[in-house]
């Protein structure tokens, strides 16, 4: 615990306006808050971006040109 301390005294886990304003209070809490939420919000949207490029890939590989629709083909070009 004494470890996690020592390193962690000295970061700027918030922006300086909010950092001194709950510092001179005696309390780091918007800093904490500010990394608890990005410990959480960067790695969910890394595994959704994951999940939709699997998807895509899946899909992509697996495609029959038998179901496709008929409307969406461009058939006035000519080539």
């Amino acid at each position: 615990m004494q470890l996690l301390l020592l390193f962690t005294n000295h970061l700027t886990l918030a922006c300086q306006a909010c950092r001194n304003a709950f510092m001179h209070g005696g309390k780091d809490a918007a800093g904490w808050a500010i990394m608890v939420m990005l410990c959480i919000i960067i790695p969910m949207l890394a595994a959704v971006g994951y999940f939709v490029v699997r998807i895509a890939k899946r899909q992509n590989a697996h495609v029959d040109s038998q179901f496709d629709d008929p409307f969406l083909k461009d058939n006035n070009s000519k080539s």
